[in-house]
Formats: structure tokens, C-alpha cells, sequence
């Protein structure tokens, strides 16, 4: 049996990956009961209680074939078939984070491997459109906020208490790099979960639980911290190893789409939340911050200069754009509006794009961010509604 081979420690590893592929690849076409040649029942109960029990697989290729494989037996099978699949999966979240009798780096490898599965399972279910998968979905998100919010928190914690330990001297610095990867690695599980939770898992995010409603309103702090961490290493990319920076800078934009999601999908709850402000001052802080490096060239185009996340300075953009273009935070055709709307609109107009805000950041933008070239001038000229409507289209999201 497949499952057998790959669970077989003492086979060859390249033996185990090819059939931990094999199986993967086979779940799609016979796991379901209306394939032409299906699983047998028997043989599904014979697998189902094991999968959970190969999470300390420590090579990277099986590993991720592994995760990758219960991930799409749980998308076949929950809720209907395997309904307790995620509250036995957060069992073992909970009992890995507890056990502290396990040694450090086999905990991190269980840890991990059981995040991924997670978020694998959270990514699949968020994207279903079935009623009984929906209600599955919102009855499991309380249940994965309970076990994930406390070891996110705990390893933000941790995290923290290394960089003390080295005196915020990171560059170059081994023992920091290696105490602390690990640490990042869970938190970027942990944060692709849970910010798909937060949009897609509440019917009414009004009433999500405290923990979630916690997570999101520390989540700017948190962003900002990680950001600087990552500006500082960048400053030295050659003492950095690849994969640091590589997921310092996936965590900082985690935060970013989760923003985004969140105002698409409820945008009034966006702006009334107590820090869409902070957020969105940050979001210009480093908008602000960045505009004179995008006309000035620099002196010494070898210099490493100070570091531009780009993609960061383009979500608070489009975070501000759809602040300033929702059609959630403007009358109706008959001129009306509801208490929620009123109440976005006196935050947006009182707080967030204030007269003396809107005019910095018209000036800000037009200066650095968009100055028209002779060209654009010329179109401008020919057919001002043309070069309206190519400015104002979306198409660089699919660039």
C-alpha cells in the first residue's frame, strides 16, 4: 500500500516521496465515491486514522507531499464524511505547542507540518459556496481562533524576547538567525490562516469572538515591527540568509492581504474597526516615506541604499484608493443614507481624508508617485477621457 511505503521510515527517501506523489496525485481521481475505479471504503477507514500520525516527517520534499496529501482528503471528505477532521487536527496543534518533553527541533517540524495542513484546509473550505460548507466553516472558525490566536501571540512573544536576548544586533548574527526562523515559519502559518478565518469565517464580523477581534487590531503593530526588522537586514542583504528575508517579507504583505480582503469583503466594518486609522496613517508613513526615492536617483547606483518593499507602498495605495472610490461609503440613488454608512463617512471625513490630509497627499502623489511625462501630457491633450479610463483601470493586477 502506498500510505504503508510512504510512512516506512527505513525505505529510501526518494522511494517515499515518488508515493507519497503517487497517492496525492491519485486522491483527486479515485478518493471520491464516483470515480470509475474507486478507493474502497476499507481501505479510506484504514488511512483516515493514520494521516495525522506522520507530522514529524523531517524531510522537506516528503513533508510537503505529506501535508499536500491530507489536505485533499480532508477536502473531500469534511464535513460530510470525516466531520471531526478539524477538531482532531487542533488537538494535535494544541498538544505539540504544549509539550514541552519533545525536543526543540521535532516540535518545530510537527508544529510546522500540522500549521500547513491547516492552512491548506482553511484555504480550501473559505473558497466553498455550499450552504452545509459555509455553515462547516463558521462553526470551525471559533474552534481554530481558540487553538492558533494563544501560539500566535505566544511565538510573536518569543520572537521578541530573541531580539532583546541579542540587543537588536541581528546582522550577521547566527544564533539569532537560526533561534529564530522557526519562530517566523509558525507565525506565517499562523497569520494564513487566520486572516482567512477573520474574512471568510463570521457571517456578521461584528460578533467574531475576542480573540479573533484581538488578533486583527494587534495584527499594524505587529506589521510594523516585522517591517522594521526586515529594513534593517536589508540594509546588509549579504550577512541575511535567503530564506530570513524571504519570509520576513511574505509576513509583512500577509498582513497587507488580509487589509485588502477585509475591506472587500466588509467594508463598512473596515473603517469603523479602532485601527483601520493607525493602519492606514502607517500605510502613508511608508507611502510618504518612499516618494522621493521614486524620481531622485541614487548618487552611488551601486549603494545598497535604504531598502524599497514595493509591493507594500502598492496595498496602502490600493488600500486608499478604495477608501476614497467604495460605493459602500456614499448615499444611495435617492440620496439616503443607513447609520452605518453615516457613521463610515464621518470617520472618513473626519479622521482619514481630512482637507489637510487630502491636500499632502494629492501633492505627495502627484510630485513622486505620478508626474506626467511629455507623453502622457500629449494623450492627456488627444483624448482626456482615453488616458482617464487606461489610468484609472486595474490591469497591473494580472501583470
Amino acid at each position: 500500500m502506498l500510505f504503508d511505503i510512504f510512512a516506512d521510515r527505513s525505505i529510501p527517501t526518494q522511494v517515499r516521496w515518488m508515493s507519497a506523489i503517487t497517492l496525492k496525485n491519485g486522491i483527486d481521481k479515485y478518493w471520491k465515491r464516483s470515480a470509475l475505479h474507486p478507493i474502497k471504503l476499507a481501505e479510506k477507514e484504514l488511512v483516515r486514522p493514520r494521516l495525522l500520525t506522520v507530522l514529524d516527517e523531517d524531510n522537506p520534499l516528503v513533508a510537503l507531499q505529506y501535508c499536500l496529501l491530507v489536505a485533499k482528503i480532508a477536502r473531500w471528505d469534511f464535513p460530510r464524511v470525516w466531520p471531526g477532521f478539524a477538531e482532531e487536527l487542533l488537538a494535535h496543534i494544541r498538544s505539540i505547542a504544549s509539550d514541552q518533553s519533545l525536543p526543540i527541533a521535532r516540535r518545530n517540524t510537527m508544529e510546522h507540518n500540522a500549521l500547513y495542513i491547516l492552512h491548506l484546509f482553511v484555504k480550501t473550505l473559505s473558497a466553498r459556496t455550499l450552504a452545509v460548507e459555509r455553515q462547516a466553516l463558521r462553526q470551525t472558525t471559533p474552534l481554530v481562533f481558540a487553538v492558533l490566536a494563544p501560539i500566535y501571540a505566544e511565538r510573536i512573544s518569543q520572537f521578541h524576547e530573541v531580539l532583546v536576548r541579542n540587543q537588536n544586533q541581528i546582522s550577521g548574527n547566527a544564533a539569532f538567525f537560526e533561534a529564530s526562523l522557526p519562530l517566523l515559519k509558525s507565525i506565517r502559518f499562523c497569520i494564513k490562516a487566520l486572516r482567512r478565518l477573520w474574512v471568510f469565517g463570521y457571517e456578521k464580523i461584528e460578533k467574531a469572538d475576542s480573540s479573533a477581534q484581538a488578533f486583527y487590531v494587534a495584527s499594524i503593530g505587529h506589521q510594523s515591527a516585522f517591517y522594521d526588522v526586515y529594513r534593517t537586514l536589508a540594509l546588509d542583504p549579504g550577512s541575511v540568509p535567503d530564506d530570513y528575508q524571504q519570509i520576513l517579507r511574505k509576513i509583512v504583505l500577509l498582513y497587507g492581504k488580509m487589509y485588502l480582503d477585509f475591506q472587500k469583503y466588509h467594508a463598512v466594518r473596515f473603517i469603523t474597526v479602532p485601527c483601520a486609522k493607525q493602519m492606514l496613517q502607517w500605510y502613508w508613513q511608508q507611502i510618504a516615506a518612499e516618494g522621493p526615492r521614486m524620481v531622485t536617483p541614487p548618487e552611488d547606483p551601486d549603494a545598497a541604499g535604504e531598502p524599497t518593499l514595493e509591493p507594500l507602498l502598492v496595498q496602502g495605495l490600493e488600500l486608499y484608493k478604495n477608501v476614497v472610490k467604495n460605493f459602500f461609503y456614499t448615499a444611495d440613488d435617492n440620496g439616503s443614507m443607513d447609520d452605518e454608512v453615516k457613521r463610515c463617512r464621518q470617520v472618513i471625513d473626519g479622521e482619514i481624508l481630512t482637507p489637510d490630509v487630502i491636500a499632502k497627499m494629492a501633492e505627495l502623489l502627484m510630485y513622486y508617485y505620478i508626474p506626467l511625462k511629455p507623453k502622457d501630457l500629449e494623450r492627456w491633450q488627444d483624448d482626456p477621457e482615453g488616458w482617464m479610463a487606461d489610468e484609472e483601470s486595474d490591469y497591473w493586477n494580472f501583470d
